[in-house]
């Protein structure tokens, strides 16, 4: 699987290498304030002040906060396929590479920065779409992984199980950490379980 484009490089121009530096330093700074103070209270001038860049700057890039967040959120998947595709090769059974996989989401929301932000905030992907947009990107880079390497076939219903794969395992990650600060261990098991029985059911005989 090639990863996607960074998606939340928005303006990619002559100096886009120092556009995207400047980027990476909001989706920083946006993460660090949110942790600090919660969504609902951090402000894009708390933002641009943490990234120690103008209030313009923000906004050249983002027109509002929520952007910034889903540019979060989008910068978190697009290092979690990362990880996935790096670490997937040495699992020869799609079991232990799903398995594998759900350990990284949790690994991320323990430690990344940006995980940790957006999980506190109780966001995800689906809350910061436009209305009626269903498309999840990383169901379909996942389901991808396991049509190429691991024999499943390429249907609706595979797209569908991964859509609720990834929701299920989010929304039950989100529970984990509410109830225990470093995840309730019981409630990462059974996420981790349904997760591999929703997809277990379009494995390849």
């Amino acid at each position: 699987m090639t990863a996607p484009d960074t998606p939340y490089q928005v303006r990619r121009a002559p100096t886009q290498y120092r556009a995207s530096r400047q980027i990476e330093r909001i989706l920083d700074a946006a993460s660090r304030v949110v942790l600090d103070k919660g969504y609902a209270a951090a402000t894009t001038a708390d933002i641009a002040r943490s990234a120690k860049v103008s209030i313009g700057s923000v906004y050249r890039y983002f027109p509002d906060k929520p952007a910034v967040m889903k540019a979060v959120v989008e910068r978190n998947i697009l290092r979690y396929l990362h990880r996935v595709q790096a670490e997937s090769d040495r699992h020869t059974h799609w079991a232990a590479a799903v398995e594998h996989a759900y350990d990284i989401y949790i690994d991320m929301c323990r430690a990344d920065e940006g995980f940790r932000a957006i999980g506190g905030a109780g966001l995800a992907l689906g809350d910061l779409r436009e209305s009626g947009e269903l498309d999840v990107p990383l169901a379909d880079a996942l389901a991808a992984v396991l049509v190429a390497r691991y024999g499943f076939a390429s249907t609706a219903a595979l797209r569908v199980s991964m859509l609720q794969s990834v929701t299920v395992g989010e929304v039950m990650a989100r529970l984990a950490f509410r109830l225990r600060g470093e995840g309730h261990p019981e409630t990462l098991r059974q996420g981790r379980r349904i997760v591999c029985d929703l997809i277990g059911a379009h494995a390849p005989p």
